[in-house]
């Protein structure tokens, strides 16, 4: 019997315990995965893709996790770089001094590559090789430049389309009158810029994708929402909004409409599988039926929800929507005071507090096949499989938080969720290798944000609040 010459690719990873999230969810624990170009060619036992397969460079894992680069469907990128001015709950407002969304107007075109970047590296080190920025950054292009330059996969939107913003006095830490300077609330300037982040969409093999965002939380007209919707459509993208992120918000929300948000939502019109609604912490009972029937996503940012007490008053029913088989991904919302990478874990954590415990594979789905499917997509990303993208993260194997590495869905979620990424592979790249980034000088990008942030003090006269002293 004459055996088949080894097929040729670019790129093996072998001696990997691999968690491929296919439809069986099955797992390799002496697994090996072929890369051709951007793409995955092959995966499975080390054994049988070694003899099939033959490629010029081999990376040996080491025994450690690989899984599917994981997916934050919700950051504010440009916030990366005001860690340690404002403390606490932003959005409220009430302090003196500049607020958060002064510091948001404030932002250049460079802070925005200089936050961007720091947020790109710090990305890959915790092992999330996408990012959908909901249409807060006022520079789609230099955000763009900059997931390039690292090497980081994301989905931009344009900044600010908001047509009514009188709900935002609920909270008036997230409006300022320099942010509505630069991006006025005005239906026509909104109509005129929706969808301006799609040509993106032309380059078949990039890593920059766009789709259609409002800001939401009520300051969306009907008119507006409906347009909106209806430009996803035609175009086969999402609708990304945020929604429930102050539970006050959402009570004058439903006094506005005199019904629950979701109810009138789908009066309207503008539910459906392509649409992404973030924070989602309140949920009432009549809306539960036409979030499941719509397919509409929901992106949970848990540390948003715990840090402002949310559970106190109204727990989260997103674990349950998730069991009742709606579609639920993770999201960091703004790093100011967290890391890119902590949502998962605190979401296995937050989830058991609602009486609805996540396990460490239901988290796994969320970050993967969840935020693919939320981002619209689920086609090209979310697990390792033949035709999807070679976004790929190999852990460390040298770490304690690591091992022993006996059941590697709760090892990576419930221990090893930090910066615990080697290597990383997005669109077949390798664009972090001994956890560096391969692509930029971390140094540099370091050095960058530093420079941005005393730029930023100077411009808005601001000093981190902390209250002890710094001695000369």
């Amino acid at each position: 019997m004459t055996i088949p010459a080894p097929q040729a690719c670019d790129l093996i990873i072998r001696n990997g315990c691999v968690l491929t999230l296919d439809a069986q969810r099955t797992v390799y624990p002496a697994g090996a995965v072929a890369v051709s170009g951007h793409s995955i060619v092959a995966v499975g036992p080390e054994a049988r893709l070694l003899r099939d397969w033959r490629a010029a460079r081999v990376i040996d894992a080491g025994g450690a996790i690989v899984h599917p680069g994981f997916i934050d469907t919700h950051l504010h990128v440009n916030a990366q770089t005001c860690r340690g001015f404002f403390r606490g709950d932003a959005s409220k407002g009430g302090g003196t001094g500049p607020s958060y969304a002064d510091w948001k107007a404030a932002l250049a075109p460079e802070d925005e590559q200089a936050a961007a970047a720091l947020a790109g590296v710090e990305m890959l080190r915790h092992g999330i090789t996408t990012f959908v920025e909901p249409g807060s950054a006022f520079d789609p292009d230099a955000v763009a430049a900059t997931a390039q330059a690292v090497g980081v996969r994301c989905s931009l939107a344009d900044p600010y389309l908001w047509d009514e913003t009188e709900m935002m006095k609920t909270i008036p830490g997230l409006l300022s009158p320099s942010l509505a300077r630069r991006v006025p609330p005005d239906r026509d300037r909104c109509l005129k810029l929706l969808g301006g982040q799609l040509h993106r969409n032309r380059d078949r093999d990039g890593i920059v994708h766009g789709h259609v965002a409002l800001y939401g939380e009520g300051t969306a007209s009907d008119e507006l929402l409906r347009a909106a919707k209806s430009l996803a459509d035609r175009e086969g993208v999402i609708l990304n909004s945020h929604i429930g992120y102050d539970l006050d918000l959402a009570a004058a929300m439903e006094a506005r409409w005199g019904k629950p948000r979701f109810v009138h939502l789908a009066e309207i019109g503008v539910l459906g599988r392509n649409t992404l609604f973030v924070h989602m912490n309140l949920i009432r009972d009549e809306e539960v039926e036409p979030i499941l029937t719509s397919g509409a996503a929901s992106v949970w940012c848990p540390f948003a929800y715990a840090s402002r007490a949310t559970v106190l008053h109204r727990p989260t029913r997103l674990p349950e929507m998730k069991r009742k088989g709606a579609t639920v991904a993770l999201g960091t919302d703004s790093a100011r005071q967290s890391s890119a990478g902590d949502a998962g874990y605190l979401a296995f954590v937050l989830s058991a507090e609602v009486g609805h415990g996540l396990t460490a594979e239901e988290v796994v789905e969320m970050s993967t096949l969840g935020g693919a499917r939320a981002a619209g997509l689920d086609g090209i990303i979310g697990s390792i499989e033949p035709g999807k993208r070679a976004d790929i993260v190999l852990r460390s194997a040298r770490l304690a938080e690591l091992g022993p590495g006996v059941d590697p869905a709760h090892q990576l979620i419930a221990a090893g969720h930090g910066a615990t990424a080697d290597t990383v592979l997005v669109n077949g790249r390798i664009v972090m290798r001994g956890g560096r980034p391969t692509l930029v000088d971390e140094g540099a990008v370091l050095a960058e944000a530093r420079a941005s942030v005393v730029r930023m003090a100077e411009r808005l006269d601001i000093k981190p609040p902390s209250p002890w002293p710094r001695a000369a």
